[in-house]
């Protein structure tokens, strides 16, 4: 059963009610952006990472509010009814990434010293290699990277804006970007914390308004669950309401959900904090602060926010089935369950309600938007125009020329917006480009062998993948180029290494799990044929191949400068096996300092049952599956009574001061 499409449009004017809470919305947040204008602009490292002086409840905050944009319960909603609950698994599959990253990452990031998570490029690297990395990271994250995260945060809130007030898509955008402008560019991060802050619990609290409301306006939950079926059908009804996938699924659901669970952890993104929130960690007070503000982040991020977000996606796919809206582009009726969202807001709340909720949303937009133009500025000025173009000017110059480049950022991530339609198919875009380069930022951390190189070979292997993948159209052709990428990666480790005597010596055990790698690749290219070619399908190749080619680019280069690591070391201190070689040449003992111990090992993976039984658990008790809802409601009470007996004789460190790379 397909519903037929029906396009939203908006019939209501907003009341002077309205008008006056979203004013006033935005009236506080510039007052909180002027306020801390003196604070934000004394030197780059008050603009960029609030002069290290962070509480741990406010840079978690920050971190929530930066992911909770006006995209994500657009895009939620509308992925319970293209795939259902269970389309969720795209980011809860990142739960143990990031509780990793609170016990073995957190803390590092305070110790490094670093003003950006780019700068520890040269922190970790030596020589040339690593020059080129820090400026290309800096220009192609800060670039297309950060302007297709501003482009599809921008996209959510036009199609807001758009149906609200009934003004052209360009419109929309200036008016967007204007806005946050005003506030973020002359406030720095201080700014930027202190208004995600307030925003994110002004926009939580409406969000579980607005699940209220729409849940009642379908009749109650009990209602919803009915309804879904007659107007869907059994299967789908089964699908939409299903968290954990069944092998029955339609459209491969079940493999989707394993290729979640089973690889986008440990090999896509950010996985060692990196980005903003690595930005957040290096400005908290010190290492407790920035332990605990992502532990908050977390908890905030995977158990308080999905599932209002969802029960008004539910509820939208019985009050608005078959909701479509006007392709800008082609003037075609198109189908848009994302609008799905915004209609049941803009159809029951009432006057004065419907503004504070549209200040919500716009909340959601600004505490993101704010945050990647002000992270993407931060690489441009700090990791390629002072290190590369402009030396030793001042720090009031560093700052002007930052603020200029935020306006920049913001306007050309606007524009990017304009040729943009659909919020998840730019998520899956973006998690493509990004996946097999995860494992390198994990082990760059805890393994002295890795080198710029390493990082280097990662992102250029997995750019050329994914462009393979997507704009090659014979299935024979795909394999054969992907194939031959890892025939020549094989006969470039057997030329430049294999046969040499001595380079065997040291590589030995290293190279046979590299040859495992590449003849794993070999085989899942040749017997494999993608579904679809877009994420997470992409993984299937990408994971492998990436990998023999990272590996095979690290033994076959030099490694980083042995004082380059000792120092790094030194600073760090994350411990383990693979820093022993290191360790061995320092005269100092830092094994009480080491991240790398049991203890945190158990506390993370008591920290991922805790969230996965949380956000599981609820969901249990509100779709009325109350036995499996109770158990594991009391399996995350025993899981936080062992988190915090295990951290109860924690020793905190103070972290390093930042200091120019």
């Amino acid at each position: 059963m397909k519903p037929k499409l029906v396009e939203f449009i908006f019939k209501r004017q907003l009341a002077p009610i309205d008008w006056l809470f979203i004013l006033l919305f935005i009236l506080i947040t510039i007052g909180i952006g002027i306020y801390f204008s003196k604070r934000g602009r004394q030197s780059l490292a008050d603009y960029f990472a609030s002069g290290q002086g962070v509480p741990w409840w406010v840079l978690g905050t920050s971190m929530v509010a930066t992911t909770f944009a006006a995209d994500t319960p657009l895009a939620i909603s509308g992925l319970v009814i293209k795939q259902g609950i269970w389309g969720n698994w795209y980011w809860w599959a990142q739960v143990p990434q990031f509780i990793i990253g609170v016990y073995f990452f957190s803390r590092l990031w305070r110790r490094a010293g670093i003003l950006t998570d780019t700068e520890l490029v040269d922190v970790r690297y030596s020589g040339k290699p690593a020059k080129i990395l820090r400026g290309f990271r800096a220009v192609y994250f800060a670039l297309p990277f950060n302007l297709l995260i501003i482009g599809w945060v921008t996209l959510a809130m036009t199609k807001i804006l758009g149906l609200t007030f009934n003004i052209p898509k360009y419109w929309a955008i200036i008016i967007c970007i204007l806005i946050t402008v005003a506030y973020s560019a002359i406030s720095g991060l201080w700014g930027v914390m202190a208004t995600g802050f307030f925003q994110f619990f002004f926009a939580i609290g409406m969000c579980v308004y607005l699940a209220v409301v729409g849940v009642n306006a379908v009749g109650g939950l009990g209602e919803m669950l009915h309804k879904l079926p007659q107007i869907y059908g059994a299967d789908k009804a089964a699908s939409i309401t299903s968290i954990i996938p069944s092998i029955h699924t339609p459209n491969h659901g079940f493999t989707v959900f394993l290729l979640y669970i089973t690889l986008l952890w440990w090999t896509t993104g950010t996985t060692d904090g990196g980005a903003f929130f690595a930005q957040r960690m290096i400005s908290a007070k010190n290492e407790k602060h920035s332990f605990l503000g992502y532990l908050w982040f977390n908890i905030a991020h995977f158990v308080l926010r999905p599932w209002p977000w969802i029960l008004v996606g539910l509820a939208a796919a019985v009050l608005f089935p078959g909701i479509a809206a006007k392709n800008p582009l082609t003037g075609k009726l198109e189908a848009d369950p994302e609008l799905g969202y915004i209609a049941v807001m803009l159809t029951y709340l009432r006057p004065g309600l419907l503004g504070i909720m549209l200040a919500a949303f716009l909340a959601a937009f600004m505490s993101t938007i704010s945050t990647q133009i002000n992270w993407g500025a931060s690489y441009l000025i700090n990791d390629l125009y002072r290190p590369f173009i402009k030396k030793n000017a001042s720090e009031k110059h560093y700052v002007r020329v930052s603020v200029i480049t935020v306006i920049a950022l913001a306007i050309i991530g606007g524009a990017i917006s304009f040729f943009m339609n659909n919020i998840f198919l730019a998520w899956l875009l973006f998690s493509a480009i990004n996946a097999g380069i995860g494992i390198v930022y994990i082990i760059r951390w805890y393994w002295w062998r890795v080198n710029a190189w390493s990082e280097i070979s990662a992102i250029a292997s997995i750019l050329v993948i994914v462009g393979v993948i997507l704009f090659t159209r014979s299935e024979i052709m795909l394999k054969i180029i992907l194939t031959s990428m890892v025939g020549l990666t094989f006969i470039a480790l057997v030329i430049w290494g294999l046969r040499k005597k001595a380079w065997r010596a040291k590589y030995m055990q290293s190279s046979i799990f590299t040859i495992f790698v590449i003849i794993l690749a070999i085989g899942l290219i040749i017997t494999i044929t993608l579904p679809e070619k877009n994420f997470p399908w992409t993984l299937i190749y990408a994971v492998p191949i990436t990998m023999a080619i990272w590996l095979t680019a690290t033994m076959l280069t030099r490694p980083t400068d042995e004082k380059h690591l000792i120092e790094f070391y030194k600073r760090v201190h994350p411990g383990g096996p693979g820093w022993k070689r290191i360790a061995e040449k320092i005269s100092v003992d830092y094994s009480n300092t080491s991240l790398f111990t049991k203890k945190n090992l158990l506390g993370a993976i008591f920290g991922v049952i805790a969230i996965y039984s949380a956000l599981i658990g609820f969901g249990y008790l509100m779709l009325e599956r109350i036995t499996s809802g109770l158990i594991l409601i009391g399996v995350l009470g025993i899981s936080i009574y062992i988190i915090v007996r295990n951290l109860s004789n924690e020793k905190w460190g103070e972290g390093e001061p930042i200091v120019n790379n």
